[in-house]
């Protein structure tokens, strides 16, 4: 038996998926064009890691161009610190200046989202914890970059850096790219994506990198001291692999964990360093970040040392008294994709940061207590008043909404006529019912009743007066009387009156006058109303004498046949019809007896009669006289 559901139901369940088609694609691009195409946090468990920790309580110094407190993704994440590039030293007062590529990998370690449930936008590898922006250096686009005097200072303005995370708290340093290399890679741009490796600077620019080139021995104390305080120190490898592929600082320092970068097939990218440094790789090619205008494409060993910044900023959260060593042995001990050529820039394989976090807790100290417990939580930001979107994704939203609506057309259009169809339907169904329903009553009714209108019409029928009976000893003339006159009309009218005056007319079926029964009656008993109606079908008019045809012999010996005859002398004799001509009596004599019993001779007692099956009964038989003259029947 097929299975069906209720049309109600089925019609629902139509409707609530073209509704679900036409909401899924007009999401805007933030949905399907950033969120889903962060790789990254399914590729290295990132998601599986933050259902144990997303980073609360921890506090991340991000040295880097400066982040834009105001953007989507970031909004109530960023502490803003000052700017240690002018002089060397850090001003008092927190700078404001929006960087690109800080704001870049900001989003990368904190990052939110934003709108309904936090759904758009970047989501960061540890979205609790919170970033202290320092800015140590400068965009390529920035008029700075190409000043040789500027970036000869920026050794310097990293270690002041890095000396103001570690006063101000932080557990976890994210430290630069050597600004002594290409300064083209601290931009973030599709361009770079597309290519592959970050931009090369220009001539101008490449005498500002070397002036910045091979770090500084304030940049070497400053991180020793660092590392002297428990914190956390990450740095980008390097993107000069396809070039000189020198050393980079402050990656290059001991203790700092340097990460090299590959893209979402865990292929390491071209660019980066191939120094024997290199701790482990992480994403970095291929990185779609926020800015302060909206969201690019980023590719940078830079981008993938944020990544492995927020793994180690969900271990402090989780174990809080954990060494920078221990911390440096739980990210490597954990990766995939060993390399056993560690001078190839693979260090010890690629990060993931649930085995992270379960390698932390296997280092992990009994009774070390979670950081920020008791805290209370972070409130959660609100939605800026204008969304940071890509003016290039306005033709994309706008398409895809268009195609919605017409799969929206399409899809409803089979359904109303299905509706409009099953409407139809069940209206001509309805009517074939109603037609049934009228022609069963009409052949349930009873048909109307008229015997009450013949019982009346009958009895109100005035009877005949009723006629004078015979005399007695007299015999009614054939005509009148008799078997014969029974079948007339008078036998109908005194059975008539009879019926209507209630009581048997003098002589009907014999009674005497006054009332009793005897003498004739005449006319025909009239068809009671309460008998059934029969087709009134003619009668065959009886002709001929006799009308039926004469009666078979009997091949059996009939009772009457061994009886005696009737004796003689018993009953008087029977006056026949005498203008009726004689006929042959209904009793035959047989055999010698019968001629005596005519002439007289022998014994009378003894006659023998026979039934005469074609005698003529129209009369009664002649009944034989005794010797006296008198009837047998006397």
């Amino acid at each position: 038996m097929p299975l069906r559901f209720p049309r109600p139901v089925v019609t629902t369940v139509a409707i609530g998926l073209v509704a679900a088609w036409a909401a899924f694609g007009s999401v805007p691009a933030f949905a399907d064009g950033v969120r889903q195409n962060e790789w990254w946090l399914d590729g290295l468990h990132v998601t599986q890691a933050q259902k144990t920790t997303q980073g609360s309580g921890v506090t991340i110094a991000l040295l880097d161009t400066g982040v834009d407190p105001s953007q989507a993704d970031l909004s109530g994440s960023v502490i803003s610190g000052p700017d240690c590039i002018t002089g060397a030293k850090c001003a008092s007062k927190p700078s404001t200046f929006a960087g690109i590529h800080g704001t870049a990998m900001a989003s990368l370690i904190v990052g939110h989202g934003h709108g309904s449930g936090n759904s758009s936008g970047i989501l960061g590898v540890a979205p609790g914890a919170r970033v202290l922006s320092v800015q140590v250096t400068l965009d390529s686009t920035s008029s700075q970059a190409s000043d040789a005097g500027v970036t000869a200072r920026l050794p310097d303005a990293i270690a002041a850096g890095i000396n103001y995370a570690v006063s101000a708290g932080a557990q976890v340093i994210d430290l630069p790219l050597d600004p002594g290399q290409s300064t083209g890679a601290l931009a973030a741009s599709s361009s770079s994506a597309g290519s592959g490796s970050p931009a090369a600077g220009t001539s101008t620019a490449g005498q500002a990198e070397q002036a910045a080139a091979g770090g500084s021995d304030a940049e070497r104390t400053a991180v020793a001291k660092a590392l002297s305080k428990g914190v956390v120190l990450v740095a980008p490898a390097g993107d000069n692999g396809a070039g000189n592929d020198s050393q980079n600082f402050p990656a290059a320092y001991s203790g700092v964990i340097a990460v090299g970068a590959f893209d979402k097939n865990f292929v390491k990218a071209p660019f980066t360093s191939h120094q024997g440094y290199v701790a482990l790789t992480a994403a970095g090619n291929g990185m779609t970040t926020a800015t302060p205008t909206g969201y690019t494409s980023v590719s940078s060993t830079a981008a993938a040392s944020a990544v492995v910044t927020g793994i180690a900023a969900l271990i402090k959260s989780q174990y809080p008294e954990l060494t920078p060593a221990q911390v440096t042995q739980a990210l490597t001990s954990s990766t995939r994709f060993h390399s056993a050529d560690s001078t190839r820039g693979s260090g010890h394989g690629a990060a993931d940061a649930a085995d992270a976090l379960a390698a932390a807790a296997k280092i992990a100290k009994p009774g070390l207590a979670r950081a920020g417990a008791g805290a209370v939580t972070r409130a959660l930001p609100g939605t800026p008043s204008v969304p940071f979107v890509d003016e290039s994704l306005a033709p994309k939203i706008e398409r895809d909404a268009f195609i919605s609506l017409a799969l929206l057309v399409v899809l409803l259009l089979p359904v109303g006529g299905y509706a409009l169809m099953l409407r139809r339907r069940r209206h001509a169904r309805a009517q074939a019912r109603a037609e049934r329903e009228h022609v069963n009553r009409a052949s349930r009714a009873p048909a109307p009743d008229t015997r009450a209108d013949q019982m009346l019409e009958f009895f109100s029928t005035p009877a005949p007066a009723p006629q004078p009976p015979p005399a007695r000893g007299s015999r009614a003339p054939a005509s009148s009387g008799g078997a014969a006159a029974r079948g007339g009309a008078g036998y109908a009218r005194s059975v008539g009156s009879f019926v209507g005056s209630g009581r048997p007319p003098a002589g009907a079926f014999g009674a005497p006058p006054g009332g009793s029964f005897g003498g004739d009656l005449g006319g025909q008993i009239p068809r009671s109303p309460l008998a059934p109606v029969r087709a009134s079908t003619p009668r065959p008019k009886v002709t001929g004498t006799p009308p039926w045809e004469p009666a078979p012999q009997p091949d059996t010996e009939l009772p009457w046949a061994t009886s005696p005859a009737p004796s003689v002398g018993r009953r008087p004799p029977v006056q026949q019809n005498l203008s009726a001509p004689p006929s042959e009596s209904i009793w035959k004599q047989t055999g010698d007896e019968a001629q005596e019993a005519v002439e007289g001779e022998g014994d009378a007692s003894r006659e023998i009669y026979v039934w005469n099956p074609g005698a003529n009964t129209d009369t009664f038989p002649s009944v034989p006289r005794d010797n006296n003259g008198k009837n047998s029947n006397g």
